[in-house]
């Protein structure tokens, strides 16, 4: 390797901080991200230009567009911090500490079991770093495709994507209704008995909407009345206050009956779809996600309410 090269790519920061403005597409988000002021980004990736002596980026409107030459760099850039990782992570192993930092991503719905997961790890690791980043499947796809961590948690992994995929966990998928609803005092409940009622779903797009409307299709069943509502949380919430029923996964019902929610017993239901854990196929794990993935596929039945889980599955079966 030429070492002049050395000389002219900057500092690892210059080169941290022009990522981050790639990543964000703005100075302004960077800087706040990475608790700098806009003129020290700005001032840091100019260097990192000049050291380099090519244009990395241009401004059109308000708006940042790579060159060539800097989607290069952030390519090189992540795979440098990617050996450094790997590199850090060997040497604690080889010291037989385990420490690092793990990066998880994962859609909505998952947060309220991987809490359940991270607290026991972390116990059991407790020299590591977590950042758990929460989001639609969009943007959990779109942070997939760059690459921006270890693990991304679906419970409808991407088809198009070259992924290592690992089932873990079930999802049934339940039709949930306010205690206050009358349906909820009802048995033997027939999906034609609900066809007066309004659903509350999630964006198009969604897992959970995806998982429904397969299952809708193969059993030839119609919804006539809809909201559309892009929150697990507000359609709980809207459930709750009877503003209509909705089909929602069994771990946002985790306090059902403290919350006022009855799980609606009917035919063909819960909907029974699992939940992945997820990385590009290509991706080097660090050690300490090699050690989380051994953990989630080896210990999650000792960790997660499985018995919660269980009893969702088969009170409609």
């Amino acid at each position: 390797m030429d070492a002049r090269i050395l000389t002219r790519l900057g500092t690892l920061r210059q080169l941290e901080i022009f990522m981050k403005v790639a990543e964000k597409n703005s100075i302004a988000r960077a800087a706040d991200e990475l608790h700098l002021t806009q003129p020290s980004v700005s001032n840091q990736i100019k260097k990192l230009g000049e050291a380099l002596n090519i244009e990395l980026y241009e401004v059109i409107g308000k708006k940042i567009y790579l060159t060539h030459a800097g989607e290069e760099v952030v390519r090189t850039g992540k795979e440098i911090f990617e050996s450094l990782s790997s590199l850090h992570e060997k040497i604690n192993d080889l010291k037989g500490v385990k420490s690092g930092l793990l990066k998880i991503s994962v859609v909505t719905t998952a947060k309220y079991f991987l809490p359940h997961i991270l607290g026991p790890f972390c116990k059991q690791y407790p020299g590591i770093d977590v950042e758990f980043k929460v989001g639609n499947r969009a943007q959990i796809i779109e942070r997939l495709k760059a690459n921006l961590d270890d693990f991304y948690i679906f419970s409808d992994p991407p088809e198009d994507l070259d992924i290592a995929r690992y089932q873990f966990l079930p999802n049934p998928l339940a039709v949930i209704a306010s205690a206050d609803n009358p349906l909820s005092k009802r048995k033997d409940l027939k999906w034609q008995d609900l066809s007066g009622e309004k659903f509350l779903m999630r964006e198009d797009g969604s897992g959970t909407n995806n998982a429904i409307e397969k299952h809708l299709k193969k059993h030839r069943l119609t919804i006539e009345k809809k909201m559309i509502i892009e929150s697990n949380e507000a359609i709980k919430h809207s459930v709750i206050e009877n503003m209509g029923i909705s089909i929602l996964s069994a771990y946002v019902l985790s306090k059902s009956k403290e919350d006022g929610l009855e799980q609606l017993r009917i035919p063909t239901f819960p909907i029974m779809s699992y939940w992945y854990i997820i990385h590009l196929r290509e991706k080097r794990l660090p050690l300490i996600a090699q050690h989380f993935l051994e953990f989630v596929l080896n210990k999650h039945q000792d960790v997660l309410p499985m018995k919660k889980i269980e009893a969702h599955i088969k009170r409609s079966l």
